[in-house]
């Protein structure tokens, strides 16, 4: 479980200790590589890495949310410098002890090979058909999995709907 509002912010700046416990500002994260002993804190991620660090990026926002973009390779990046930051240094999601990028990239590249088998030898509007359920299935019906950002931004771009 992490607390999206740190309950002990590194700079102790005043903060509303209440709103920390409730469980409107709570997400359901990954152990972020933190169940094993001797894991160095430079190959933790996300909660496991931020500590009490506050973030820039609002993962209940849609708009703030909007701002991470993944390159060719799986990483992620956003051009605003603070939710940069946050995803590359706070969250370490450019780990390359576990290896995320690579691991985005084969969830990506799974996918379309998935789509690309059911289309085979069918129009390109059947492909696109194809597309636009796979996103309504992640996107509208909230049937996320794991990696699925990297899946979501392709298929937008694919279907021209950012």
């Amino acid at each position: 479980m992490e607390h999206c509002k740190p309950r002990h912010p590194q700079d102790e700046i005043e903060h509303d200790k209440k709103a920390t416990l409730e469980f409107k500002w709570m997400l359901g994260v990954c152990y972020g590589n933190s169940i094993e002993k001797g894991v160095k804190p430079e190959d933790t991620t996300c909660d496991a890495h931020k500590g009490n660090a506050e973030l820039t990026i609002n993962p209940f926002d849609e708009l703030s949310v909007r701002k991470i973009k993944y390159k060719a390779d799986g990483s992620i990046y956003s051009d605003d410098a603070d939710i940069n930051k946050d995803v590359a240094e706070t969250l370490n999601l450019n780990c390359q002890a576990l290896s995320l990028p690579q691991t985005r990239k084969n969830v990506l590249m799974a996918e379309k090979n998935r789509i690309m088998r059911k289309c085979k030898g069918k129009s390109q509007d059947a492909f696109m058909r194809e597309l636009e359920r796979t996103y309504e299935k992640l996107v509208q019906e909230r049937n996320l999995i794991p990696y699925c950002g990297i899946i979501i931004s392709w298929l937008e771009e694919k279907l021209k709907t950012s």
